[in-house]
């Protein structure tokens, strides 16, 4: 191990020999001198050394304090890494539980869908389809179905075939099957009418689904564009039925428009002829009174006949009034009564006729529709009399459409609406002064309930 200079073998040799001229205690304290000086130096070192050591420490211990904080925060971020997982989990689970419900209210509804799409063949009938046809167009499309269908058996597009048997054995079962459809179809169409046209429309679904079903097994199928065409046969049919029903009410629509004409007519005449008739009455009582008056000496007597003349000419006066607006009536064809009506103990509440008439005597037409036909009378709301009574029945009939109660022959005139309504529409488009009983009497029907309670 090298040591210090002064401390080497041969440094104390030549001190030993140098010993007696002094020199090794000069230099033994010039050594001294500089080992206190290098320990004074060493010990400063020491002091920053310590000072350092005791910085490091501290260092450390903070560093130690960091590393503490910072496992602290590692451990709550995995135990919040660990809660999220767990809710993350969870709701995972919870959607997946929705998920799996949802999945089954899609299959229920698909099966429902499925269903539906089945029967959507099988729709109820739908009046509004056919609404502007009439019973003529009716028969050209049922004859032009019937070539469709000639020729989708034609083009051999009546029946799906997937059998490996013989072609004569496919013919056979496709002759006998359709024979049977056909068959069945006919005794449909023949039992059909206006209570049971969708439960027939059903019963030929029916009737398509059961004989796929038998000759499923023979490998062939009636394809749903046949059964289209029957059911489409089987609503124009009904539909051809209908609209000869709703002509024949047109015609007797017609038949009861002109009787109801006449009737104004002849109201008309014998009202002119009863004015006339009158006129003649006073005119030659006036004569009279004339000539009697001329004859008479006495001036008392002759102002009675004046009084009496005065009075038969207001008469005369009045009676050519009422001609000339019997005569304006008569020209003036668009003018009458507008009423609206009401009949509780048959029809119920707030369901109203709103027609038209053009009698003088507007009462004559509203007892005439209170007659067998309903157990009791009308009740008038409203009595309307308009220069032009079609116009505005024609406004009122419009406004209330969606209300009307039958809803294919409009020509009965039944409104359920609430009278409120009726009343803002007439005051509207009328006259805003019409009166409007709001309450119907309906005596002999809440005196009929009386007995019966």
């Amino acid at each position: 191990m090298k040591g210090k200079w002064y401390l080497q073998t041969w440094f104390i040799c030549l001190m030993f020999a140098l010993w007696s001229f002094y020199l090794p205690v000069i230099i033994g304290l010039v050594l001294l001198y500089l080992q206190h000086k290098e320990q004074s130096a060493l010990s400063a070192k020491y002091g920053e050394i310590d000072a350092l050591d005791e910085k490091i420490s501290n260092k450390m211990d903070e560093i130690s304090l960091h590393e503490q904080t910072l496992a602290k925060l590692e451990e709550d971020k995995q135990e919040a890494i660990r809660v999220m997982e767990k809710e993350k989990q969870e709701k995972n689970s919870e959607l997946q539980q929705v998920i799996n419900n949802l999945n089954k209210e899609i299959s229920v509804l698909q099966k429902e869908i499925d269903a539906l799409n089945k029967e959507a063949v099988v729709a109820s009938y739908q009046y509004s389809m056919y609404e502007g046809i009439s019973s003529e167009e009716c028969k050209n499309k049922l004859s032009l179905l019937k070539v469709k269908e000639k020729e989708l058996l034609k083009n051999n597009n009546a029946v799906k075939v997937s059998s490996s048997e013989t072609k004569k054995e496919i013919n056979n079962n496709i002759k006998q099957m359709l024979r049977c459809f056909n068959a069945e179809c006919d005794n449909i169409l023949l039992g059909l009418s206006a209570k049971n046209i969708d439960s027939q429309r059903g019963k030929i679904q029916k009737s398509f689904e059961t004989l796929n079903k038998i000759f499923s097994t023979d490998g062939i199928a009636l394809t749903e564009e046949l059964l289209q065409i029957k059911l489409e046969q089987l609503n124009l049919v009904y539909t051809f039925e209908l609209k000869k029903e709703q002509e024949r009410e047109q015609q007797k629509a017609i038949r009861e428009q002109m009787i109801e004409e006449e009737k104004v007519r002849r109201e008309i005449e014998r009202e002119k002829q009863k004015i006339e008739k009158e006129e003649k009455q006073f005119k030659n009582e006036i004569n009279k009174l004339m000539a009697y008056m001329q004859k008479s000496p006495s001036d008392a007597e002759k102002v009675l006949y004046i009084d009496k003349i005065k009075e038969l000419e207001n008469k005369l006066k009045q009676l050519e009034n009422d001609k000339e607006n019997i005569l304006q009536r008569e020209q003036n064809t668009r003018a009458g009564y507008v009423y609206v009506i009401s009949n509780i103990g048959s029809f119920g509440e707030n369901v109203y006729k709103i027609g038209m008439t053009r009698r003088l005597e507007p009462m004559e037409r509203i007892k005439e529709l209170g007659d067998a036909s309903v157990p009791f009378p009308f009740d008038v709301h409203a009595m309307i009399f308009s220069e032009d009574a079609p116009a505005l029945e024609a406004i009122l009939h419009e406004t209330f459409k969606k209300y009307e109660v039958n809803k294919v022959n409009n020509r009965k005139e039944f409104f359920k609406v609430p009278l409120s309504e009726i009343e803002r529409v007439v005051k509207e488009h009328h006259n805003a002064t019409v009166t409007f009983t709001l309450v119907a009497e309906a005596a002999e029907y809440r005196e009929s309930l009386k007995l019966t309670a």
